[in-house]
């Protein structure tokens, strides 16, 4: 391995370049894997952008300087020869695996991912579905490292532009050049401050808030030539303090409690700046040998392959693994196998197309044409996983499929507006009884949905109907309103304001109470099983702006656990106050046990026996939101509090099924089989909700 062609001509090789992408590539692989102490090894990608930055500027110079003009068709042949063939490759593997071990509603969104790729589009299409990059979701997403690809592809179809236009408007002057960059590294500097207090997920994923990072390399590329002396003791000067905001960054940052990219993305920017610096002055300086010894050359010269080998195994391992993350598993996997498949990708497909050109590849024309022709085969590969797997599902998934499948059945036409409003009907939304009285409202998140097969049946029995005011991931609160993900869920608000109303007009009508199940710790910034993401709850004003100080870190600051749970408190128990005031009665449903593993898989591939979780877990996680739940039940007589435990734990243990009955769908969502085997619990609960 440590023989590895390489792709440029050995005079302008910089062997201490291609260690620095291998620290960046070990530092990010890391991350991904979870190996313990290298909680900072995110950077690697904003180290990754930096050598972008400052090799292509550079080789976009050299164009300007011999002809005067970038040669476009040149400039994008040479991306396609360099990233196409091993994307390709990757991406229809990772595509075929992904019908054989996941299940159809994950291969449906990973061929969605594919197409995201091939149309360099794969950051927006995450900031849409993925949200938080740092989230647990995260894992199981195999193709979630191209958005860093999408971002660099957008940079190099604008920057190329911008660099000649530049050189033409200033005759053919570098300084034009660069204050063209300088001016994109100020601008887009600001606009990653910005976003990073007011919308994290799009500055992390965004193209211009991180161009500043490319920028910065390019300014280095551009800076004029004879800045450059060999001076030893400043090369080795600056060559330490790189590598120890390097290597900092990587030890010691923790996205748990920083807010990142913000200002806190130009030190490992400055680490890479200065390393690369130190190269340039002298590289007989001893850490820039150091990152030219061969073993980290060779690991730089396989970085590319390895970055895009590694996500995907270690997904579709986790997705097979129930979820979970196993560090053996994990390193043999986004460690070992990775980096075969990325030498055997580099020797037998990278390198024999940048170097020998095979007939697709030969001429820049047609290698523009093979780029088209490989981007319309990912994606009509991709729109294939979209559909096949659920019409004809691998067969070792049909057991877990019926499992996932007892689900409730919602209203159809009853559906949740982007914006949170406007409501749907409230003839679309009706359950129980076609033509009776509407007693009862169903407020809530996706919780109060699976109770919906309870209330169904008590509905039918006592011959009225219900309505259902449903939004998932937004708690029925309309005094408060979640943050997380680096955002203001400004839509769970809307809805909840909207309902309200609702309320307001139907309380003289024949309405006479409300029924709520709420995942409350999902809002109270608790790590739980099966999040997304930390939710904080954040109070907010007659306008319905929140009441925050410092930016949308949910978990820290006014969006901590104890601020989260004092404005829980405070809102429902304004709620209560105000559905006694209408003499409406209201329900609370306490939180039912959430398993540590999704149960259908996890009882298909484990036995049942692995599912089950201690009872005194189960109490310690929902003990704060208890003890509220039981304040406001105490303070409001209006109020009562039903409590289901016992149904599903006996003193030592909660149960994932009940012998043939399995009760969940997935970590924290009841089964509809399951949720009707409470109705008799909670008749008593209902009829008096019901009535006046």
């Amino acid at each position: 391995m440590l023989a590895l062609p390489r792709p440029v001509p050995a005079s302008s090789y910089r062997p201490d370049i291609d260690g620095l992408r291998a620290v960046a590539v070990l530092a990010v692989i890391a991350y991904h894997i979870g190996v313990p102490g290298l909680a900072g090894g995110f950077v690697g990608v904003d180290i990754f952008f930096v050598i972008s930055g400052y090799l292509i500027s550079g080789l976009l110079q050299q164009e300007l300087l011999q002809h005067g003009k970038v040669r476009f068709a040149a400039f994008f042949a040479r991306r396609i020869r360099r990233l196409g063939p091993a994307l390709l490759l990757v991406t229809l593997c990772t595509l075929l695996a992904g019908y054989v071990l996941l299940l159809p509603d994950a291969a449906n969104s990973l061929g969605r991912e594919a197409r995201a790729v091939v149309t360099l589009s794969a950051n927006h299409h995450f900031l849409s579905h993925a949200f938080d990059y740092f989230n647990a979701a995260t894992d199981l997403k195999p193709l979630l490292h191209t958005w860093s690809l999408a971002v660099e592809e957008q940079y190099y179809l604008v920057w190329p532009l911008l660099m000649m236009a530049a050189w033409r408007w200033g005759q053919g002057s570098l300084r034009v050049v660069r204050g063209t960059l300088a001016a994109v590294l100020l601008g887009s500097f600001l606009l990653c401050l910005y976003l990073s207090w007011h919308n994290l997920p799009q500055a992390f994923y965004l193209m211009p808030t991180r161009a500043w990072e490319f920028a910065a390399g390019g300014l280095l590329a551009l800076a004029p030539a004879t800045r450059w002396r060999s001076e030893g003791a400043l090369a080795l000067l600056l060559g330490l303090a790189g590598a120890a905001l390097t290597f900092g960054c990587i030890l010691l940052f923790d996205e748990r409690r920083m807010v990142f990219p913000g200002w806190i993305a130009s030190l490992p920017v400055l680490g890479a700046l200065l390393l690369i610096v130190a190269g340039e002055l002298s590289p007989r300086n001893v850490v820039s040998r150091l990152l030219a010894s061969p073993l980290l050359t060779a690991l730089g010269l396989l970085s590319y392959s390895w970055y895009l080998w590694h996500q995907p195994l270690l997904a579709l391992g986790r997705s097979y693994g129930v979820g979970e993350r196993e560090l053996t598993r994990d390193l043999l996997l986004g460690g070992g196998l990775s980096l075969l498949l990325a030498w055997l990708t580099y020797c037998l497909l990278e390198q024999p197309i940048r170097q020998r050109r095979p007939a697709p590849f030969a001429l820049d024309k047609s290698t523009l044409w093979a780029g088209l022709a490989m981007s319309l085969a990912v994606w009509l590969a991709g729109t294939v996983d979209m559909y096949l797997p659920a019409r004809h599902p691998w067969p070792g998934q049909q057991r877990i499929l019926q499992l996932k499948a007892d689900g409730p059945q919602t209203p159809p036409g009853c559906g949740m507006a982007r914006d949170g409003t406007p409501l749907a009907s409230a003839a679309s939304c009706r359950i129980g009884s076609a033509m009776a009285p509407l007693r009862l409202l169903a407020w809530g998140d996706s919780h109060s949905d699976h109770s919906l097969p309870m209330y169904q049946a008590l509905a039918q029995s006592q011959g009225i109907a219900m309505l259902r005011r449903v939004y998932h991931g937004c708690p029925p609160l309309p005094d408060a309103v979640p943050v997380g993900e680096g955002k203001v869920r400004s839509w769970c608000l809307n809805h909840s304001r909207a309902v309200w109303q609702e309320v307001e007009q139907l309380a003289g009508k024949g309405l006479n109470g409300v029924l709520m199940n709420v995942r409350w710790n999902g809002y109270t910034a608790l790590p739980v099983p099966g999040s997304l993401a930390i939710t904080g709850l954040a109070a907010v004003d007659a306008q319905g702006r929140p009441q925050l100080s410092g930016p949308l870190l949910a978990g820290s600051g006014m969006l901590d656990r104890p601020h989260s749970l004092q404005v829980l408190h405070a809102s429902l128990d304004k709620l209560a106050g105000e559905l006694g005031r209408l003499r409406l009665k209201l329900v609370l449903l306490a939180p039912e046990p959430e398993f540590r593993l999704s149960v259908p898989e996890c009882i298909v591939r484990r036995g049942a026996a692995a599912c089950n979780i201690s009872r005194q877990q189960v109490e310690a996680q929902r003990r704060d939101i208890m003890a509220i739940l039981r304040q406001v039940a105490a303070t409001h007589r209006n109020v009562r509090l039903w409590d289901a435990i016992d149904r599903f734990c006996d003193a030592g243990s909660c149960f994932a099924s009940d012998g043939e009955l399995v009760r969940y769908q997935d970590q924290n969502h009841l089964s509809a089989s399951m949720a009707r085997t409470l109705a008799g619990d909670f008749a008593a609960s209902f009829v008096w909700a019901s009535q006046r």
